[in-house]
């Protein structure tokens, strides 16, 4: 089994990842299958060297940051002795953020009023604590410390564990909503399994669009939950990687928007000044 057959049959297979996330890396490998590029650093250093001269600068660093977790699995498989990705040079965009910024307290009122109960809690969950949309949909009843107010991540990315505080509201309408329960997962359909995946965005999709007009995604709630940390509960960038499970923290800088939105509002001052 090549290098690639082993990976893609990784995807399927594991359900850490979001459909959305297996059909980026699956595309992600099929064009390296199809330009030859092979899992050394050379190799891989000429198909990022040109790949920065025809794309844009988000498309290649995500799929530089696609690859260097593909090549981790492939350390941790045995398949490959070191990830040369690691020594592959960086791809590093400065710029300033211009994507809209959703206040996180905005973002709990638009949840709470989603009909679903699942979904509901469901994106409480990750709004107040900065869960992947995968790590709570993972989420086990067992990781759920009630009375220690904690829960455990067990499903994060790079296979990293972390703990994460709960607030006692939040942790109530938990408990309430288990209803004794104690196995299992705790976002659960009808028939014990997890939650669809199309239909919960869908839920979240079609009550912010009700609500605000705007249409909200799950990983608007993880840069709402940072944003607010950072701007308005004033914690470090140290404390909010560690909540989100980043690996680094030049991943968290780009989850914190306030401050660069603002930015533009300071331009079109400037600009409007000239006239």
């Amino acid at each position: 089994m090549t290098h690639f057959s082993y990976l893609e049959h990784y995807l399927v297979s594991h359900m850490i990842y979001s459909k959305q996330t297996i059909k980026a890396y699956r595309s992600d490998l099929r064009q390296m299958k199809k330009l030859c590029v092979e899992w050394s650093v050379k190799s891989l250093q000429m198909y990022f060297d040109q790949l920065i001269q025809h794309y844009k600068p988000a498309t290649a660093m995500r799929r530089y940051h696609a690859l260097t977790a593909l090549g981790n699995e492939l350390v941790r498989a045995k398949r490959l002795k070191a990830n040369p990705m690691k020594q592959v040079r960086p791809i590093i965009h400065q710029q300033i953020q211009q994507r809209e910024h959703h206040p996180l307290e905005e973002v709990i009122q638009t949840i709470r009023q989603i009909n679903h109960p699942t979904y509901r809690l469901f994106f409480e969950l990750i709004s107040q604590t900065g869960l992947r949309f995968m790590e709570a949909r993972l989420l086990s009843i067992e990781d759920i410390q009630l009375d220690g107010l904690t829960l455990l991540v067990r499903h994060g990315k790079g296979r990293r564990l972390r703990t994460v505080p709960l607030g006692v509201n939040l942790v109530n309408r938990l408990r309430n909503f288990l209803s004794g329960r104690t196995t299992g997962l705790v976002f659960r359909s009808v028939r014990g399994q997890a939650i669809n995946e199309q239909s919960a965005r869908d839920a979240l999709r079609k009550q912010s669009l009700a609500m605000r007009g705007r249409p909200l995604h799950p990983h608007d709630l993880r840069v709402a939950f940072a944003t607010h940390l950072y701007q308005i509960a004033d914690c470090t960038l140290v404390e909010i990687q560690r909540l989100l499970g980043h690996g680094s923290s030049r991943t968290t800088e780009g989850y914190i928007l306030s401050r660069e939105t603002r930015l533009q509002q300071i331009m079109n001052t400037l600009s409007a000044s000239a006239d």
